[in-house]
């Protein structure tokens, strides 16, 4: 592309994340853009602000866990009838790691807020990605509102393929997270 458009910049980060995190990501690097700031201290800026974002997840089911050999699907199904909702995140290598299994959707909302404090959320920019289920990714707005009321939440629907492993009432949570010293 470059070789075509010798005017044009090219900056292939891989972010090792999905959706919303990818989101705060892209939003940041606009405003940097916005402000006028260079294309090389953008994209520094960039590598540097992904390294304090996370992205956690509450699955709507575990069909998709079960059809890519994740879990078994006798598994899968026996927690859908329990109602259990599986809570990870993005790991640092950009797997998905489990990391609780709650018993509906309210302790999953609950358990998400705890994850994101012991990730280091401590305010700041949180957008939320829902898959057909708004209702959840309201009450978990007010839940973070209620810890940390300057966080500054937005909610969307989830696009194409996040909301394939979402999957019917999943949520996906990108968030800031404290600055590290390094």
């Amino acid at each position: 592309y470059e070789e075509r458009h010798p005017d044009r910049c090219v900056f292939v980060m891989n972010t090792l994340t999905a959706g919303p995190e990818i989101s705060l990501i892209a939003g940041y690097a606009r405003d940097l853009v916005l402000k006028g700031v260079d294309y090389a201290a953008v994209c520094a800026a960039c590598v540097a602000y992904s390294r304090r974002t996370a992205l956690l997840f509450m699955l709507g089911s575990m069909k998709n866990l079960a059809n890519n050999g994740r879990v078994k699907p006798i598994v899968a199904k026996a927690a859908g009838l329990l109602g259990i909702r599986v809570v990870g995140k993005a790991s640092d290598v950009g797997d998905l790691e489990p990391l609780d299994k709650c018993r509906g959707e309210k302790k999953a909302l609950e358990a998400i807020v705890h994850r994101m404090k012991s990730l280091d959320f401590c305010g700041g920019r949180v957008r939320i990605d829902h898959c057909f289920n708004e209702a959840a990714a309201l009450t978990l707005r007010e839940m973070i509102l209620a810890e940390m009321p300057d966080a500054e939440v937005e909610i969307y629907p989830c696009g194409g393929l996040c909301s394939f492993y979402a999957e019917d009432g999943g949520l996906l949570i990108g968030f800031e997270t404290a600055e590290k010293s390094e």
